[in-house]
């Protein structure tokens, strides 16, 4: 069976401008993994929902939310991790990863990782442990592709030192939410910093492949309980 691991983000602004609805898609297979970044209250979680809510029966979803307060209605879930348990979905995906390299397959589920607020994670741990860690995410940014295993990474600032050298640079998907700084911009999209200006809630750039930047709105979730439904079953099933 084949699976589908491509998803819209959002929907073109420009084209919006001219009352055009133009949805903006991504295709895991084509370039793997995708890193958000926003400063707080900018829209990020609602963009995993978002995200999420289009992944039921195309894979399976393990989300670690280490704040444990946007996701709170997804407690009791088998494949939700929240404070210090993201290590174990962590570890749980790093394993999956291991298992199917040894046994090759043709066609596997997709998985996905999806990690809210990694830099508070890492920053949270000693400093022994925070090696181990960002091996265990730099491995699977650099080898899931092959076996199906992704990556779907949140956070404030996508500063370097959280990962290990040139594992940032293996997100093949970067999505810029809010007002970024400079300094922001610069670590999204190093080659387009001057083009990125400050955005509201649920605006921003996204950059897939190297290709060029396009300008983002995160459509409304028009009923946000069916969406919070559809997300405990995609990671309780």
């Amino acid at each position: 069976m084949k699976y589908s691991t491509s998803f819209i983000i959002g929907v073109e602004q420009f084209a919006l401008n001219e009352g055009f609805c133009v949805p903006v898609t991504v295709d895991f297979h084509k370039a793997p993994h995708m890193l958000i970044a926003a400063p707080s209250g900018s829209g990020k979680t609602y963009a995993l929902r978002y995200i999420m809510k289009q992944l039921r029966g195309r894979g399976i979803v393990y989300l670690c939310d280490f704040k444990g307060a946007d996701f709170f209605g997804l407690q009791g879930c088998p494949r939700y991790y929240k404070h210090f348990a993201v290590s174990d979905g962590l570890n749980e995906v790093y394993g999956i990863l291991q298992s199917r390299m040894e046994e090759p397959q043709a066609q596997n589920k997709p998985i996905y990782l999806v990690f809210d607020e990694w830099t508070g994670f890492v920053n949270s741990l000693p400093k022994k442990d925070q090696c181990e860690y960002q091996c265990k995410l730099s491995s699977i940014l650099m080898l899931g592709r092959g076996v199906g295993v992704f990556v779907i990474l949140s956070l404030q600032r996508a500063d370097s030192t959280n990962f290990m050298n040139g594992a940032r640079d293996n997100f093949g998907n970067a999505l810029g939410l809010g007002r970024l700084s400079r300094e922001s911009a610069r670590m999204l999209f190093p080659d387009d910093t001057d083009m990125i200006q400050p955005k509201p809630r649920g605006k921003g750039y996204l950059r897939t492949d190297g290709r060029d930047l396009t300008e983002v709105v995160i459509p409304q979730i028009r009923d946000l309980n069916k969406t919070e439904q559809l997300i405990k079953q995609l990671l309780t099933f």
